[in-house]
């Protein structure tokens, strides 16, 4: 009985094994003979102890390599996963990187317009100053001129003065003396004081020049 019972349950298991089998791969397939016939039940007396333990060896060889190809075909779909993974990481990489260049692209070009920029306005700008800087010299030249001018111009009324003003003297010491001698006659007297005073006047008119080229130095100081 026990020998039946044992043939009994290894051929259940055979026959098991030989319905659920199925084909892992194309690289892992290996073929796999069914066992069903393996063991007769009905000739229960004709297996030997032998036999069984070959029969139980070979299931669990099948066994074994039916652990094997499913080991091999999580190993294969995880491998696919990784790669699958791995290419779109790459993908997205690579999209960044894109991304980022264009990104410094647009701002080298938007940097190098500003630059042109600031370098087209630093140019007008120093090209104005140049120009105000060259009026504003011009302008002191010219004043500097006028300055000298003026100043030449005091400087000739000036002499103008002292020469009337000792033409003035010798006329005064002229008709003093000749009044002291007693040597003028009412008419001479009046010419002599009308020359004296045309002179007076002239002094006058000459401060009043002077005057004015004064103002004018002190317009062209400033």
């Amino acid at each position: 009985m026990k020998l039946h019972a044992i043939i009994f349950v290894g051929g259940l298991f055979a026959a098991q094994l030989s319905t659920a089998q199925v084909v892992v791969s194309d690289t892992a397939t290996t073929t796999m003979e069914t066992i069903t016939n393996t063991i007769t039940i009905g000739a229960v007396e004709t297996v030997s102890e032998a036999e069984i333990q070959a029969q139980k060896e070979q299931l669990k060889a099948e066994q074994k390599l039916q652990k094997e190809q499913e080991k091999a075909l999580k190993a294969e779909e995880k491998a696919a996963a990784q790669a699958e993974k791995a290419a779109k990481e790459k993908a997205k990489a690579e999209e960044k990187a894109k991304k980022a260049e264009e990104k410094a692209r647009k701002a080298e070009e938007k940097a190098a317009k500003e630059k042109a920029k600031a370098e087209a306005k630093a140019k007008k700008a120093e090209e104005k100053a140049a120009k105000e800087k060259a009026k504003a010299e011009a302008a002191a030249k010219k004043k500097q001129e006028r300055l000298a001018q003026a100043k030449s111009g005091v400087s000739k009324v000036e002499a103008k003065i002292t020469k009337a003003k000792t033409d003035l003297a010798k006329e005064e010491n002229k008709y003093n003396m000749k009044k002291a001698k007693g040597a003028l006659s009412p008419q001479d007297d009046a010419k002599w004081k009308g020359k004296i005073l045309n002179k007076q006047q002239k002094i006058n008119q000459l401060n009043l020049e002077l005057l004015k080229a004064q103002e004018k130095v002190n317009k062209y100081s400033m």
